[in-house]
């Protein structure tokens, strides 16, 4: 005959061990549903169509929070679109990239994409704003060459040419020189 205590202790480890289940089971299915959202998104029929793809991501963010993929393709698309529209709705993509860029930049702040696009929204409005923020992005990935020439162009942009021309030193040699010399010319 087993004790009392035994069994209490392995019903109360059983019932554990379902409601961890039951939560297993809904988180994923949250995150599966996300992830198809996201691909439906991105390679689905509606790809081409910058509120539909904003909507999906919007439903995948708040099914699952944690994927900043997500949120990089939605600022991506909305900045990519902008200037298919005029007004209002150009201002409109360019706070939805704004956005997902931020909500992005908070879930990992060491995607290259999403520092590049949040200098680039910058830009227009702080160009030493966007400045200090590749520059941050550069101290961290300092060893690649279109870092440097991206850097040469904010530079630029910013009224910088001195620094822009020490910069370019840290392009030569590479594909993207000529690019970069372009810019600072």
């Amino acid at each position: 005959m087993k004790s009392k205590t035994g069994t209490t202790w392995q019903t109360c480890g059983g019932a554990l061990l379902v409601a961890l289940g039951i939560f297993g089971a809904h988180y994923a299915w949250r995150a599966s549903r996300a992830y198809s959202l996201y691909h439906g998104a991105k390679y689905g029929a509606g790809r081409d169509d910058l509120p539909t793809i904003l909507r999906s991501i919007e439903k995948a963010h708040r099914l699952y929070p944690h994927n900043y993929r997500f949120c990089t393709w939605a600022a991506e698309q909305a900045y990519r679109e902008r200037n298919k529209v005029r007004g209002e709705d150009r201002e409109r993509r360019y706070r939805a990239a704004e956005n997902w860029t931020d909500v992005g930049l908070a879930l990992n702040r060491y995607s290259g994409p999403l520092n590049l696009l949040k200098a680039r929204l910058l830009e227009r409005r702080d160009p030493a704003a966007a400045v200090r923020v590749w520059e941050r992005y550069v101290d961290w990935h300092f060893w690649e060459p279109y870092n440097h020439a991206v850097l040469v162009d904010l530079y630029a942009s910013a009224g910088d040419v001195e620094r822009a021309a020490d910069e370019l030193e840290w392009v030569k040699g590479s594909e993207h020189y000529e690019w970069a010399l372009g810019k600072l010319q």
